[in-house]
């Protein structure tokens, strides 16, 4: 994945554990260079050592030559990892990528890779989609191929926080969206509402697990 919505930041960056973080999907390397400059956000106080893998060989040479990461491995996900060799185990926007037959296997090793804490983002609606260009060419590897409901995280174990708003399917949703609109407001615009998802993440626009 290159990136992912600008609103996860101060979401996600408090909730890194640890001074060894495993970058998922590391992409176009963008969250490897917050974590290297936004460390002391979770408490500590020299930079952490992150790693990178991903499926893409132009994300790979793109990650290594920002010189932030300590080792980026290109490979398919899900795909064998380390046992219990990283702090955090960070997958932003790469869940919806697989087919829902590989979800169990995906989770199952990341769970699996980490001491501490396993960090999961992803739409909290169906955006089903093919390949798409980006700035280091066409990537195959953009498709989305499922929608990952909240209610499978909360089965697996985690806690769910929202950021954005949607609003989704839910009646809250529609009666909040309906209410902007009378006022000629829209829900991108407005902070109190996109602060709701965060307590109420059916309303998000995306899941951080």
């Amino acid at each position: 994945m290159g990136s992912s919505p600008s609103f996860l930041e101060p979401v996600v960056i408090p909730l890194i554990r640890g001074k060894s973080i495993l970058d998922v999907g590391c992409g176009w390397g963008r969250w490897g260079c917050l974590f290297r400059t936004n460390h002391f956000e979770w408490g500590i106080d020299s930079f952490p050592q992150v790693s990178g893998i991903d499926g893409d060989e132009a994300c790979c040479k793109a990650c290594n030559d920002l010189g932030v990461y300590e080792l980026v491995r290109q490979a398919l996900v899900p795909c064998s990892l380390p046992r219990k060799e990283f702090d955090t185990v960070f997958a932003s926007e790469i869940i919806e990528h697989l087919s829902e037959s590989q979800i169990d296997i995906f989770i199952d090793g990341l769970i699996s890779a980490a001491w501490k804490r396993v960090i999961i983002t992803t739409p909290n609606f169906s955006c089903l989609k093919g390949g798409s260009d980006s700035p280091l060419g066409f990537n195959e590897l953009d498709h989305h191929l499922s929608f990952i409901p909240q209610s499978y995280f909360l089965s697996r174990g985690f806690i769910l926080r929202g950021v954005g708003f949607h609003g989704g399917a839910s009646i809250k949703g529609k009666l909040i969206l309906k209410c902007l609109r009378l006022f000629g407001l829209k829900y991108s615009e407005c902070w109190t509402v996109n602060g709701f998802s965060y307590y109420m993440p059916s309303l998000a626009h995306t899941t951080v697990a």
